[in-house]
């Protein structure tokens, strides 16, 4: 079985009750599905209610420590206050291919990438579509920004005037 047919069938056990949040439960099911023991367990935890990751938790406790820390990042895309105990030092730890898929999990959680599996396909792709569409606007506006400071620079144009503050007393 491979990751996208696991992908498909952990989206399967909530009945299309993730189209609430796609990006989140996607997010969740893309990590779960990477390993297939991983997979395993987590079937039991998912449910037309959702994920219980508290009792997923529970179940991998003696799983090894990448996957553990792969479910607690998991958990925490998936349910935004979920305390997470990984810090940005433990994901740089990872390695491949568990740093890889927890940074495209979060481009997923974010909206920013989109998990698509084609059906007789055997592996997920993911569309940037709306990430590239984000970086080219940031492009343009870090262009215009310079562009905007040389003539500043050569006196051009004048320096935006600061705005007043506001007061808000009463």
């Amino acid at each position: 079985m491979t990751q996208a047919d696991r992908f498909t069938k952990l989206a399967a056990l909530t009945k299309g009750s993730h189209n609430n949040d796609p990006a989140s439960y996607h997010a969740a099911f893309y990590l779960l599905s990477h390993d297939p023991e991983l997979y395993a367990t987590a079937c039991r935890y998912i449910s037309v209610d959702g994920i219980n990751f508290i009792g997923m938790k529970r179940a991998i406790r003696d799983f090894d420590d990448r996957t553990r820390q792969v479910v607690d990042i998991a958990h925490n895309l998936f349910s935004w206050q979920s305390p997470c105990k990984v810090t940005p030092f433990h994901i740089s730890r990872l390695g491949y291919p568990y740093m890889e898929l927890v940074c495209n999990a979060c481009y997923i959680a974010a909206g920013e990438y989109r998990v698509v599996v084609e059906p007789g396909k055997a592996e997920i792709t993911l569309d940037d579509r709306h990430y590239q569409e984000s970086r080219r606007v940031y492009q343009q506006f870090e262009q215009m920004e310079h562009a905007v400071a040389a003539d500043i620079a050569q006196g051009r144009t004048a320096p935006p005037k600061a705005r007043p503050s506001k007061s808000y007393e009463r």
